[in-house]
C-alpha cells in the first residue's frame, strides 16, 4: 500500500535547498535513527499564491518555527509576524520578513533563492539555525483541510474583514485577483471547512489585535489539524491528501523524516505543545512594537513590527 498509493506522490514533495556559504553548517542524523535524540527546528513557511504575483516570487503570508524536541517530548510553534521589521541578507537593508523570500526568489526566479534567503533572515536575525524547511501553498491548506473532513476550533473574538481578498473559492473572479468581499467568522465554537479556514488564518483586517491576532489563529488551526492524525481513517485518506498537497507543498525532509514526525505528532498531547508569537505583548513577553514608517522598496508608508530584541533574545535561548 506504501509503495503503490504513498511513497511515489510523496517524494513529489522532497525538494532540498542546498545551504550557503554564510549559513550554519548542520549537525547530521544518525541513519538508524531517523528524528529522536535530539531536536529540529523547521521552518514553515506559507505564501499566498493567488495570482497577484508570478510564482515563485511571491510574499510569505506565514513565517513559523516549529522547534521539536523528540527528547523531552516537546514541540513549540513560534510565529514571526510577518510585518517584523529585519535586517534581510540579500542586501542588508531593513524589510518586512515577509519580503525576505520574495527579495530571494524574484532576483532569478528562483525557489530555492527564495527559501535560502528566508531561511539565512531567521538564522542570522534571530539566532536559530534551521534544519529543514517547508513550504505551503494557501489553497492547497484548504484543499487538505476539506479531505479532512474540516477543522473544529472556537473563535474567540469575531473577525469583520472589509477588503478580504475575493480570489479564492468559486465566486472569486480570475480575471481580476485583487478584487475584495466582506468577511465575519461569528465568534465562538466553529466547524470550518477548508476555504472558510483558510479565510480565518489569512485574514488580517480589523482584527481585535491586529496582526498578531492572525498568526495566533495560524497557530489554532495547525493544532486542530493535529487532532486529525488521531483518527483511524487518516490512511485512508492519505492519497487524496497527497494529491491536494501536489504543486502546493515543498520541503527537504525526507520521506522516513516525513512518517517519523508524523507518527510522533499523533502521540503528542496538548499540554506538549506550546505557542509563542513573537509581537507585541505585556511586561518581559512584550516582543515588539507596532510602528508606522516609510519602506524604500515598497514606495510608501508600511505598518510595520519593530521587534524587542532584549526580550526576544532570552526566550530563544531557553527554548532553542
Amino acid at each position: 500500500y506504501f509503495n503503490t498509493s504513498i511513497q511515489k506522490p510523496l517524494v513529489n514533495f522532497i525538494h532540498p535547498v542546498s545551504r550557503g556559504a554564510d549559513e550554519p553548517t548542520l549537525t547530521s542524523t544518525s541513519s538508524y535513527n531517523t528524528i529522536t535524540g535530539r531536536s529540529w527546528n523547521i521552518l514553515l513557511l506559507g505564501s499566498d499564491n493567488d495570482g497577484k504575483y508570478n510564482f515563485p516570487a511571491v510574499l510569505t503570508q506565514v513565517m513559523m518555527v516549529v522547534h521539536i524536541d523528540t527528547v523531552r517530548g516537546t514541540v513549540h510553534l513560534v510565529s514571526i509576524p510577518r510585518d517584523s521589521w529585519v535586517r534581510v541578507p540579500k542586501d542588508g537593508s531593513m524589510h518586512k520578513i515577509d519580503q525576505a523570500f520574495y527579495l530571494g526568489a524574484s532576483q532569478n526566479n528562483s525557489f530555492d533563492d527564495g527559501v535560502r534567503m528566508a531561511r539565512l533572515t531567521v538564522e542570522q536575525d534571530y539566532g536559530i539555525t534551521i534544519d529543514r524547511y517547508a513550504w505551503v501553498g494557501l489553497s492547497g491548506f484548504a484543499k487538505v483541510i476539506d479531505t479532512l473532513g474540516g477543522v473544529d476550533t472556537d473563535v474567540t473574538h469575531p473577525i469583520m474583514d472589509d477588503v478580504y481578498p475575493n480570489d479564492t473559492g468559486s465566486n472569486a473572479d480570475p480575471n481580476n485577483p485583487y478584487a475584495y468581499k466582506r468577511l465575519y467568522i461569528a465568534p465562538g465554537p466553529q466547524h470550518l471547512d477548508g476555504l472558510q479556514a483558510l479565510e480565518y488564518v489569512r485574514s488580517r483586517h480589523a482584527d481585535l489585535i491586529g496582526d498578531i491576532g492572525r498568526t495566533q489563529r495560524q497557530q489554532q488551526v495547525l493544532e486542530a489539524l493535529k487532532k486529525k492524525l488521531d483518527l483511524p481513517n487518516i490512511l485512508n485518506d492519505l492519497p487524496q491528501l497527497l494529491n491536494d498537497m501536489e504543486g502546493q507543498v515543498y520541503t527537504d525532509l525526507s520521506e522516513q523524516e516525513m512518517i517519523a514526525f508524523a507518527n510522533f505528532g499523533r502521540t503528542l498531547s496538548g499540554s506538549a505543545i506550546q505557542q509563542l508569537t513573537l509581537g507585541p505583548g505585556k511586561g518581559n513577553q512584550d516582543y515588539g512594537d507596532l510602528a508606522t514608517l516609510y519602506d524604500p522598496w515598497e514606495r510608501s508608508k508600511q505598518d510595520v513590527v519593530i521587534p524587542h530584541c532584549e526580550n526576544i533574545q532570552p526566550i530563544i535561548n531557553r527554548i532553542f
